[in-house]
């Protein structure tokens, strides 16, 4: 069976994003803390993370797809959001809610809009592995073997009309 498509593409002041929207039965802290602490990110994030507010920076490492890099942080507002550039892109994240019941929104702006549906599969195979992590095991980290496959999430995507054609990393 697929996997719910709840990836959505929009474009506002000319910028285009992919957003997910997310709940978990735990509270708004551990959320926050596991999209905002190296510890909290890995496992799930695609990247090695390490994290500087006092120097607004963000160094990602360890990505198979991609090359190490330090990035800017653009908003540190614990324990709600928080945004940084990565390369033409901006990734941001937001965490509501209260007791045990915490809502994520992750929504990456595109620097070009032909990768909506290539991030969208991406970012749902890591939120996945996320839902892992929050709910008490072991997440294998989006690159293992046994995390869903992007390549069907990809195409489902793109069935749903979200830009591509991007290029793929690790793809010829």
């Amino acid at each position: 069976m697929m996997e719910e498509l709840d990836g959505q593409y929009s474009e506002e002041e000319g910028r285009a994003s992919v957003t997910f929207v997310r709940s978990y039965p735990v509270s708004a802290e551990d959320v926050w803390d596991a999209v905002s602490t190296p510890e909290g990110l890995d496992g799930w994030f695609p990247s090695a993370v390490v994290i500087d507010p006092s120097t607004h920076t963000v160094t990602l490492t360890g990505d198979p797809n991609m090359p190490p890099s330090s990035e800017r942080i653009t908003a540190w507002e614990p324990p709600e959001r928080w945004a940084f550039d990565w390369g033409e892109d901006t990734l941001e994240f937001v965490v509501q809610g209260s007791g045990t019941d915490a809502e994520l929104t992750l929504r990456n702006w595109l620097g070009d809009r032909t990768a909506a549906a290539r991030n969208a599969a991406g970012w749902h195979v890591c939120l996945a592995e996320l839902a892992v992590k929050l709910g008490g095991g072991e997440p294998g980290g989006p690159h293992r073997a046994g995390a869903l496959a992007w390549q069907p999430l990809y195409d489902g995507y793109i069935r749903e009309g979200l830009p591509f054609g991007a290029p793929i990393p690790g793809q010829g």
